[in-house]
């Protein structure tokens, strides 16, 4: 079940949205949900009360069924069509999940498969296929071997119209790497169906925006520093803009000294190492939260060249020991909060 309460603040999250005033004509509307693992923050400008009961209600109806169908460790649709694939058979599943995958794939394949969904087995074998009793040390490397080699890729899915199957038995999905982009897509297109043009929908950090909060300027929001408190700089977002985050502190644990997190490269089986936190901007909720996975996983050798390649050209890199990167494009719209002299901004490195 979610949980509904009062949102009165954003923040405390890879991305937060700092204050902003609305017009007015409208009454600013602020609510926090959770679901799917995390919270989800809703700002809007409604234009009357009915307008809002019913756009929150819609909006914690779409969260269950997200929360539901889209989990591959619970009952759900998605649950289903893992099974499906494990017995050798076809499934028919809902044109909204049937999309989702179409797009996954495409997505994959783009990334020359750094983005890659069909690692659900690999996840699960690391144990951040849940919260509530994660590992405390690693799988063998024979186990994470055996396992990559065995797990197959989402781009042996066939999908025609809403019937799909594998030929690998062994392939499990698991959308963790889309779904809140496809979550946030979806909130977006709601609010908007009801002419509402001035929004923020924030899920756990990954967020997109409508319209502007004022029209002196865009909606601001701060990229979390990976280590500690405080956040890096401060982005401004405007009208049908989405700025989403990976990054090694999301879910993890210590073992021996070593971080071990939930972004695993699929070519190795094992947690990448080379960067804390990685933020991309793109009007595309979808495609933003594929692209954060993939070139946080590309390393430094390749994220610019990946980036090029699926049509990000703002991005924000914090490597391992801490120091900061971004594309010509991410650094002129970077504020700092502070001078600060230890972040490397707008590096042009090749």
């Amino acid at each position: 079940m979610l949980t509904l309460a009062r949102r009165l603040v954003l923040g405390l999250c890879s991305l937060c949205a700092v204050a902003c005033t609305q017009p007015v004509a409208t009454t600013t509307v602020q609510e926090r949900f959770f679901a799917m693992g995390t919270w989800v923050d809703v700002t809007f400008a409604s234009p009357d009360a009915t307008t809002t009961a019913t756009v929150l209600r819609e909006i914690e109806a779409t969260l269950r069924v997200f929360e539901r169908d889209f989990y591959p460790w619970a009952d759900g649709e998605l649950a289903q069509l893992n099974r499906a694939i494990t017995a050798g058979e076809r499934a028919n599943v809902s044109t909204q999940l049937a999309q989702l995958l179409r797009q996954a794939r495409d997505l994959s394949r783009e990334s020359a498969g750094l983005f890659e969904p069909g690692l659900g087995n690999l996840v699960e074998l690391w144990g951040f296929h849940t919260t509530t009793s994660p590992l405390r040390e690693p799988p063998s490397a024979q186990a994470i071997a055996a396992t990559v080699a065995a797990s197959g890729s989402i781009a042996t899915l066939e999908i025609t119209g809403n019937e799909i199957r594998s030929p690998n038995r062994n392939l499990k999905l698991d959308l963790g790497g889309i779904a809140k982009g496809a979550v946030v897509q979806n909130i977006i297109t709601l609010l908007a169906g009801y002419a509402i043009d001035t929004a923020l929908v924030n899920a756990g950090g990954d967020l997109a925006v409508m319209g502007r909060p004022s029209v002196e300027r865009p909606w601001r929001v701060g990229i979390k520093q990976p280590r500690g408190d405080g956040v890096l700089g401060i982005l401004g977002l405007d009208d049908g803009e989405a700025a989403f985050t990976s990054g090694d502190y999301e879910r993890y644990y210590e073992s021996e000294g070593t971080r071990l997190h939930h972004l695993l490269d699929p070519r190795t089986g094992q947690p990448a190492t080379h960067t804390q936190a990685l933020t991309v901007i793109s009007t595309q909720p979808v495609r933003a939260d594929a692209a954060a996975t993939a070139l946080f996983v590309a390393g430094p050798e390749h994220w610019r060249e990946l980036a090029t390649r699926l049509g990000i050209d703002a991005v924000l890199r914090v490597d391992a020991s801490g120091a900061v990167e971004t594309t010509p494009q991410m650094a002129e719209r970077l504020q700092a909060p502070q001078i600060d002299h230890d972040i490397i901004m707008g590096s042009q490195q090749e």
